[in-house]
């Protein structure tokens, strides 16, 4: 197979992984996450020449892996994703869908590589590969049934796709919806797309930041009560 040509790039990640980055820094960023897209974890020498000193002001964008050389972890997840879509698009065409019925036919979804084809059609398997590689701790999905494939059709067609990936990524990053909570709660992919759960996750809500502010003003209004109680009865 060859390699593939492009993965997906998410503006507002971007903007706001950037925000107080200059142009000129901005660019060897970009540089970079090129360079690894095209020639894979990159060596010092290798950044040297692409961006020079500049690599003091964007390394911190960067890991090591156990060679020494250099990589953007959420690239490499990016690719990663990517290449099991294209994977699941050949599985669909020579019948190996895992989703798919084992009576066996090999039809699986018809679909092919051509992303102008097809355009409206939801992409329920690409849905369900992010949530398993953005949640990991939460409970895989074994099956695709009459139910969640009417969550994924209503949220993507409300708020589109990009927002329902990012959705999903908010989920993976909650302490609270992946258990640290009194009752070892976790949430799981149903849960996750109900349309009121959905607008929570979106706006924050299950965030740890948002969850911490929310704490302090609790505990200011207690505090404000006490003190209130207090002047009354003095």
């Amino acid at each position: 197979m060859a390699k593939d040509p492009a993965f997906l790039f998410y503006p507002n990640d971007y903007i706001g992984g950037t925000m107080g980055m200059t142009f000129e820094e901005k660019g060897a960023y970009i540089e970079l996450l090129m360079l690894q897209f095209n020639r894979g974890h990159m060596t010092s020498q290798m950044i040297g020449q692409a961006i020079g000193q500049l690599w003091v002001k964007v390394q911190d964008k960067f890991k090591q892996d156990k060679d020494g050389r250099y990589y953007n972890e959420r690239l490499e997840t990016e690719i990663s994703k990517r290449q099991n879509f294209i994977q699941s698009r050949f599985n669909n065409l020579s019948g190996k869908n895992q989703y798919s019925k084992k009576d066996g036919h090999t039809d699986g979804h018809k679909t092919t590589h051509k992303e102008d084809e097809n355009r409206n059609e939801i992409d329920y398997e690409s849905i369900i590969e992010n949530y398993h590689s953005l949640c990991p701790k939460l409970n895989k999905v074994i099956a695709i049934n009459g139910l969640r494939k009417g969550f994924m059709n209503t949220r993507v067609g409300e708020f589109g796709m990009e927002k329902v990936i990012s959705v999903l990524r908010l989920a993976g990053e909650s302490e609270f919806l992946n258990g640290k909570n009194d009752k070892a709660w976790k949430a799981d992919f149903e849960w996750i797309l109900r349309p009121q759960n959905f607008i929570k996750i979106l706006e924050g809500k299950y965030n740890k930041q948002f969850k911490d502010e929310n704490n302090i003003r609790n505990n200011q209004r207690g505090t404000k009560s006490v003190n209130q109680l207090w002047n009354k009865k003095n």
